[in-house]
């Protein structure tokens, strides 16, 4: 089941879509709801389906919400910029290619002609200056976007693209729209937000969009995440010295 909810029906010049749905890092999320709290982009759709998981989000007026993704415009000089956002990625395969499917009829309606998905690329450790990894449809759009900083490697470490952000780009390649896949590296564990990961995806869109972006929420998003890091380095480092015991060498915590 798909349903869509159309606010408005801009209309689009030179458009890109920029997905950020929740995932690894929840790096594309944090930087596609960053650029449209910080430049006022307008939603014009929603979409729900039975593929998102099966409950309702109570709001704080005590009415409910079914979970959903959602679109948003930004005009800016002479291009548009369609933004897509949700509370959650498809829980079935299946539901992937069906909600990619429906989007991307969507948005080539909407004179679309290119498409960037955003994500995180899983890393031991928490990097300090994460580097962005990308995965483009051709050759053309590697060569691009390398002139901002976006690293590839042939396959070495980016081997696949899983979720939405990989199937997206994969059905724009059959579908004949040019795009790439943006990753900031970022700790490879749930539950992680990573704001300089996002930090860093964030810069890269700022310079070839040429944006103008207020980034001072998320340099301290990124510096409260450098403080927790330290403070939960030294927190394992007594943790560690109250385990071991004196003369002997620590080999296992369990």
């Amino acid at each position: 089941m798909l349903t869509w909810k159309i606010k408005d029906r801009p209309m689009v010049y030179n458009g890109t879509l920029i997905e950020g749905l929740p995932g690894i890092g929840n790096v594309g999320k944090m930087v596609v709801e960053y650029l449209i709290e910080k430049l006022k982009a307008k939603k014009i759709a929603e979409l729900y389906s039975s593929h998102f998981p099966y409950h309702v989000f109570i709001n704080k007026d005590s009415t409910v919400s079914l979970p959903k993704n959602e679109f948003y415009h930004l005009k800016s000089g002479n291009q548009d910029l369609v933004f897509l956002t949700g509370d959650f990625q498809s829980m079935t395969p299946q539901g992937h290619y069906e909600i990619a499917e429906a989007e991307l009829d969507y948005i080539k309606k909407m004179n679309i002609n290119q498409i960037i998905t955003l994500g995180g690329f899983g890393v031991e450790g928490v990097p300090t200056k994460p580097k962005v990894m990308g995965a483009g449809t051709t050759k053309g759009v590697v060569e691009e976007f390398g002139k901002y900083g976006v690293e590839f490697e042939d396959g070495e470490r980016v081997g696949m693209v899983v979720g939405a952000s990989g199937v997206l780009l994969g059905l724009s390649k059959l579908k004949g729209i040019n795009g790439i896949c943006l990753m900031g590296e970022t700790l490879a564990r749930p539950m992680f937000t990573d704001a300089r990961a996002a930090k860093a995806v964030l810069e890269v869109l700022k310079e070839k969009f040429n944006l103008e972006v207020d980034m001072e929420d998320m340099k301290k998003k990124a510096k409260e995440l450098d403080k927790a890091i330290s403070k939960a380095k030294d927190l394992e480092k007594i943790m560690l010295e109250k385990i071991k015991k004196p003369g002997e060498e620590l080999r296992y915590i369990g």
